[in-house]
């Protein structure tokens, strides 16, 4: 561990966690697979260590990702921070700013005594007490993975369960993690090392076509005709370059959908013929969310959404608009030419 906390291996990241029994765990509001698979199977495998566990999200339960072990588990009303002793640590997963554990969540986040944060965002802005962010890892469920399997090999020697950490539903939960997260291990972030984990989790009962169908081939009709409502409208700019799919609210209440069954919209986008980047413009009740996509490793989309007070990696990253939507997709049209054309210098935050 270097002096700002910052952990270099898996062992030091166990080191830290296991003095304590008591381990409450979030990961990013309006959760993803990752975010869910991280929190819910780091918190499955360490109550299979003997530790007591609390998992939290802002959103809650959100219904499209149920099927994932431990999330009907997950609570969104946390803890006054004056009962959190001395014998608890608070656990953040696969966020890249203390900001994307929700509003209501951050500022309890500053004031608990013991914060880590695991996570496998290049621009983490390390915001832990403690802070595990390894370079070129598939997403935040193979970390979580990582540190099971050393919890279960060193665990008798620091008086933990002999049991073993990563059981069926925990294998479930990461590998749905590291489906996500990978694309189904499309992106050029899956490694050997996501494979070998993911045999692992299948030895260990994972079952890849169970979950493919929970994460891919559930979809409601109202979750179509949104789809389907929002494609037929896409824009396309710079000569094909840059796609555009905007979801309104009018449209979610409208076809009886939910936000979060535009998700996908991102990358269908990005995936046409022709297109190297894309955006997604999701109507909230209070702003705009805003999901960018690349399918060049020679074009960062992290870049503008930092320069929008977001973040995320190199090709996925997203950002919050509290402003006229007109500016937005004004602004955005214009950086987004260019980084296309290679020219593009991140402006101090737009928010």
């Amino acid at each position: 561990m270097n002096n700002n906390g910052n952990l270099e291996s898996i062992s030091e990241l166990f080191s830290v966690i296991t003095p304590y029994k008591r381990a409450l765990i979030l990961a990013h509001a309006n959760p993803d697979s990752d975010a869910y698979g991280s929190s819910c199977g780091l918190g499955l495998g360490l109550r299979n260590l003997g530790f007591q566990v609390e998992i939290y999200n802002e959103s809650g339960i959100v219904s499209r990702l149920s099927k994932i072990p431990g999330v009907n588990e997950v609570k969104s009303t946390l803890p006054a921070p004056s009962t959190i002793g001395s014998d608890t640590v608070v656990i953040v997963c696969d966020c890249g700013a203390a900001e994307r554990v929700g509003e209501s969540y951050v500022n309890w986040l500053r004031e608990v005594p013991t914060v880590v944060n695991i996570d496998h965002h290049h621009a983490n802005t390390l915001f832990g007490r403690y802070n595990f962010v390894p370079e070129n890892a598939s997403s935040t469920s193979e970390i979580v993975y990582s540190l099971l399997i050393h919890g279960e090999n060193v665990g008798a020697s620091n008086q933990l369960s002999t049991q073993r950490a990563i059981d069926v539903n925990t294998a479930t939960a990461l590998f749905a993690g590291i489906v996500g997260d990978t694309g189904s291990f499309r992106y050029p972030s899956t490694t050997e090392k996501t494979f070998e984990a993911a045999a692992e989790l299948y030895r260990r009962g994972a079952r890849p076509s169970e979950i493919a169908k929970d994460l891919f081939a559930s979809i409601s009709l109202p979750a179509i005709r949104l789809q389907s409502e929002a494609l037929s409208k896409i824009e396309l700019s710079y000569e094909g370059k840059f796609a555009e799919v905007v979801v309104t609210a009018e449209m979610v209440s409208r076809l009886g959908a939910e936000l979060l069954d535009a998700d996908s919209l991102a990358e269908r986008a990005r995936d046409v013929q022709g297109v190297t980047v894309a955006a997604l413009f999701k109507e909230d009740t209070d702003m705009w969310r805003v999901s960018l996509r690349s399918n060049s490793p020679l074009v960062d989309v992290s870049a503008v959404a930092r320069s929008f007070g977001g973040g995320g990696h190199k090709p996925a990253a997203a950002f919050r608009w509290r402003k006229d939507f007109e500016t937005l997709q004004q602004e955005l049209r214009s950086r987004m030419g260019e980084l296309l054309a290679g020219t593009f210098v991140a402006p101090e935050s737009s928010q």
